[in-house]
């Protein structure tokens, strides 16, 4: 069963990962895209390296191209969605999680 993946929207109507994608390279922007319809097609599937759980319910799509780095937070939501909540260009090898689990 295939889960369709939608862009978090914030109340002033902003979408944070489609701005972040669309300011990138046509040739890093296929790349993201074609990942992120692999995981809708392929989410029970998937493991590390393409993608890692973070914690509470939050995981990350893992994407290397020419050399970048790209992540995009992710959540399963409701029963066939997967929201696109954050993207980010990895600069440095370790990151500090900006989502942390519960204590």
């Amino acid at each position: 069963m295939c889960k369709k993946p939608i862009y978090y929207e914030n109340r002033k109507g902003e979408k944070p990962v489609k701005a972040f994608i669309n300011n990138l390279s046509e040739d890093t922007k296929g790349k993201i895209l074609a990942r992120v319809e692999f995981l809708g097609d392929h989410w029970q599937e998937l493991k590390r390296p393409y993608v890692d759980y973070l914690g509470n319910k939050i995981y990350e799509l893992r994407i290397q191209f020419a050399k970048r780095k790209i992540r995009v937070i992710y959540a399963y939501m409701f029963k066939d969605y997967i929201v696109l909540l954050h993207g980010i260009m990895k600069k440095q090898q370790k990151y500090q999680r900006a989502i942390r689990p519960k204590q």
